[in-house]
């Protein structure tokens, strides 16, 4: 599903016109800077050619067509923790600031945030940590309620272990409410901490209680309550 994705949104900017140039501030950005940018297809670049640029878009360096044009690879390779920098929320974010949503490639592009979510939950450690998957998706949207969603049915062995190192690694309780240590603000934040602190969360550990027959799941899941309710 994921590599379908992937695929899925290459294709939808094939027609997106390649820039004749980058022009980044002159002050952040060398004359020339942009031509190993465009001497290939975005596809064909790997994350120390574009981790620069992927830093400075819409800074200092770069507009809004330009981002749109490399986005695909951008995309890629972030949700691989390609780039020693920028974070993965950065570049994610990079795309809502130049209005994805308006794009005549957003559905393209809301696939493959679905398709990302949906392979960090499948696998245990994954690419990136859950939190940083989470959050990025909440840089790149207003609305993470469908991915909470489908993390809180929790599917897999490798679902429970990443809601288990989110609930005792990167929780914390304040004015008697939990809150994550995510770096996303606005709604996508209110959601999560809504889902954290008006049961939802810990209703479908409940509900894997129930389905669970092996005792380290068990195990798993009871340090996961006890963290839901501020017992550990």
């Amino acid at each position: 599903m994921y590599s379908e994705a992937v695929g899925a949104l290459y294709a939808a900017f094939t027609d997106v016109p390649r820039p004749a140039r980058v022009h980044g501030c002159p002050c952040c950005v060398a004359d020339g800077e942009d031509r190993p940018l465009l001497a290939r297809p975005p596809r064909d670049l790997a994350a120390g050619d574009l981790a620069r640029y992927a830093a400075k878009a819409l800074n200092t360096w770069g507009d809004e067509d330009d981002l749109r044009y490399f986005a695909p690879r951008l995309l890629e390779l972030a949700a691989d923790d390609a780039f020693a920098y920028p974070d993965p929320e950065i570049v994610f974010g990079k795309l809502a600031r130049a209005g994805w949503e308006r794009w005549p490639q957003r559905d393209a592009v809301a696939a493959f945030l679905d398709a990302f979510w949906t392979r960090s939950l499948a696998a245990h450690p994954g690419p990136l940590r859950i939190r940083t998957a989470l959050c990025a998706l909440g840089c790149a949207s207003a609305d993470v309620s469908p991915q909470l969603t489908e993390w809180s049915r929790l599917p897999s062995g490798a679902a429970i272990r990443h809601l288990h190192d989110f609930a005792t690694e990167d929780l914390a309780w304040k004015r008697g409410r939990l809150v994550p240590r995510i770096a996303c603000q606005g709604r996508p934040y209110e959601q999560v901490v809504a889902w954290l602190s008006e049961g939802a969360a810990a209703r479908a550990v409940g509900d894997a209680f129930e389905r669970a027959d092996d005792e380290d799941t068990l195990a798993v899941l009871t340090r996961i309550d006890s963290a839901l309710r501020g017992l550990s």
